[in-house]
């Protein structure tokens, strides 16, 4: 392989641990801002899934989509927020 192929070879593993610390603190960020709010869940592998009567909401916090009856929608914290407040009925 040619100089720039050794170079990203060498530097690979620092830039996976880079992604993985922004990842880790995205999710931190996300679940501190629902238990500001007072919004109980259970917390998964970078996931967070809200208990309701209508069924259960699954939110992805990396990539910031949500799930609910196999439907699913790219939204931000405080949409997921309301939503399942909506659910919930509060």
């Amino acid at each position: 392989m040619g100089d720039m192929g050794d170079y990203f070879r060498d530097i690979a593993p620092y830039l996976k641990e880079g992604r993985k610390k922004a990842r880790d603190g995205a999710h931190q960020r996300i679940k501190s801002f629902f238990v500001r709010n007072s919004v109980v869940f259970e917390e998964g592998n970078n996931t967070l899934l809200f208990r309701t009567p209508a069924g259960t909401v699954c939110y992805y916090t990396p990539s910031q989509k949500m799930q609910h009856k196999n439907q699913w929608t790219q939204c931000s914290p405080t949409r997921c927020m309301k939503y399942v407040k909506k659910l919930r009925g509060n």
